[in-house]
């Protein structure tokens, strides 16, 4: 496990706990799913930019996906799940629009 293997964890709780039905907390959920989703979008763009993306990869949607997959894989991780079977989960959302990771 990496350092921040462990941040989005409570992310994660929190928008499946009740407390997100408390304005103050919905709109910090809210924030860090743009800013996760915006970060991402810019490694997309980049990605694109050197020719690392299948043409007409839609970025927003793609950096969405990649936002989902992240909650997703956090959720997971924390449940126990190997790291192998994480980064191929990973992977193949990647390989949707011609990226991937190394492990």
């Amino acid at each position: 496990m990496g350092e921040h293997a462990r941040w989005g964890c409570m992310v994660s709780n929190a928008h499946a706990g009740a407390e997100n039905g408390d304005l103050e907390v919905r709109a910090l959920l809210d924030r860090h799913h743009r800013e996760l989703r915006d970060a991402l979008r810019a490694a997309l763009v980049t990605a694109q930019g050197r020719g690392q993306l299948s043409a007409g990869t839609d970025t927003d949607a793609a950096a969405e996906l990649l936002a989902l997959v992240a909650y997703g894989v956090n959720l997971r991780s924390r449940a126990g799940a190997d790291s192998e079977a994480l980064h191929a989960t990973v992977n193949a959302a990647l390989r949707a629009f011609g990226g991937r990771i190394g492990v």
